[in-house]
């Protein structure tokens, strides 16, 4: 087995990085197979990669023809069948998902938000209020929560960016971009924590990882304590519904 480019594997390599090079050769038409062999991985891992990369009509006649078998092509053009449909399961299953959501009333906000903060948010400690997390998404819901349910106002927030000391050349642009997402001035972020690690880590694109944000609310000991009320209540009656639905299937 030949290919184009020179394969190498290190057991300390991320599997990030190890995932693209599989999807790299996918792409190009190697077999599963080949790329198993060559990258020192299981068939089913490297498959499981490669799922949604399609070969094109070319490359599956080059496949059939290196494992010089008749049936080849046709147990390839089933695979890339069935993959076609798994992906076309897997949309029509997400489209439902989004229409089972509907308009977010506040009552929901509320909900989610609780959620949300008994999952991520401070709970223990020296009595802080907020949350750490990498999702923008996430952070943003954080944000939103607080201004329309607790009526917190921007400039009660502190922000403090936290990223791996391999990337403290990039932290000004880190910074900006946490800015950008949240829509809070610079002037309200504290001093970027530096995290220092012995493991090297590899990321898939250096360039796209802008570490973890932190969204402290100040004077926010009284606002957590409610919010430790409501987590409290919401458990108390998720155990009563929960108790409630074993009873009902005795």
């Amino acid at each position: 087995m030949a290919f184009s480019t020179t394969l190498w594997y290190d057991g300390r390599m991320a599997k990030v990085a190890l995932r693209e090079q599989a999807q790299e050769l996918r792409s190009r038409g190697n077999s599963i197979s080949e790329i198993a062999e060559a990258l020192k991985a299981s068939k089913s891992t490297v498959s499981y990669w490669c799922r949604d990369i399609k070969l094109s009509s070319v490359q599956l006649r080059a496949l059939a023809k290196r494992q010089e078998s008749g049936g080849a092509l046709g147990r390839l053009r089933a695979a890339e069948k069935k993959r076609l449909t798994r992906i076309a399961a897997v949309a029509e299953a997400e489209q439902k998902g989004k229409r089972d959501v509907g308009r977010l009333s506040e009552r929901d906000i509320f909900i989610l938000g609780t959620a949300l903060y008994w999952g991520e948010g401070y709970k223990s400690g020296n009595e802080e209020c907020g949350l750490t997390n990498s999702n923008p998404d996430i952070i943003r819901s954080f944000i939103t929560w607080m201004r329309r349910i607790y009526n917190v106002r921007s400039p009660d927030l502190i922000l403090r960016v936290s990223i791996n000391n391999s990337h403290r050349g990039r932290v000004k642009e880190v910074e900006k971009y946490w800015s950008k997402v949240t829509g809070i001035p610079l002037t309200q972020f504290t001093t970027t924590s530096l995290i220092k690690s012995s493991a090297h880590k590899i990321y898939s694109d250096p360039q796209k990882h802008f570490g973890t944000l932190r969204v402290k609310i100040r004077r926010g000991t009284q606002l957590r304590r409610r919010i430790i009320g409501s987590l409290d209540e919401i458990a108390s009656q998720m155990i009563s519904i929960y108790s409630n639905s074993l009873n009902a299937h005795e």
